[in-house]
């Protein structure tokens, strides 16, 4: 008799747990729905936050299109070559008196930020301190910045002397701090002219 018993209850058993093993699979389904459009809605948040972050400039990048701030060590002396700084895409030069000045604008020396990208086809523009200036019909300079793409150079205050660029080197606004470091916004680019040399900041640090 207690066979027959359990021989009859082990069906009922057995559609118990099926019945528990689905409602459980029903559960986790749901949950998993749950997490999955709770993550995509944090992702689609998120991704709204930063560009109205980003379109509003409340990120404050650093480096290239942000400000940079230049310890004074890194600053060159007045008179030397100009400084690489490579994290702003920039030459830092620290003119003496009207150093760079070669067409005469009234340049008085200070500190200049020039973007290294060339006005012609944006090639990096180095620094050529051998460059000598007869060599583009300004004779007794020595140093100029030259375009390895096309030939176009530039003095130390960016004017353009030779080649097809068609206009000087652009150049970034610069602030003094008061710890005699320097701040350039390397987002804050102008065109560049024939008063670059006007544009110098003066700088005694």
């Amino acid at each position: 008799m207690a066979q027959m018993e359990q021989a009859a209850g082990a069906p009922a058993n057995r559609r118990i747990e099926q019945a528990r093993q689905s409602e459980a699979r029903k559960v986790a389904r749901r949950s998993f729905l749950r997490v999955g459009v709770f993550a995509g809605l944090m992702l689609f948040g998120g991704s709204q936050l930063a560009g109205f972050l980003g379109f509003f400039n409340l990120r404050k990048p650093t480096g290239f299109g942000g400000a940079v701030t230049i310890i004074k060590s890194r600053i060159p002396k007045a008179g030397d070559d100009p400084a690489r700084i490579s994290e702003g895409k920039f030459w830092l030069a620290n003119l003496a008196g009207p150093q760079g000045d070669v067409l005469g604008a009234g340049g008085v020396g200070g500190i200049l930020a020039l973007y290294w990208k060339c006005p012609h086809l944006g090639c990096t523009v180095p620094w050529n301190p051998a460059f000598a200036g007869a060599q583009v019909n300004f004779p007794g300079i020595q140093g100029w910045f030259r375009c390895p793409c096309h030939g176009s150079t530039y003095s130390r205050a960016g004017i353009r002397v030779f080649g097809p660029a068609p206009r000087p080197m652009d150049t970034m606004a610069v602030s003094i701090n008061g710890d005699g470091s320097l701040s350039v916004n390397t987002g804050a680019i102008t065109l560049g002219t024939t008063d670059n040399p006007l544009r110098a900041v003066p700088y005694n640090g």
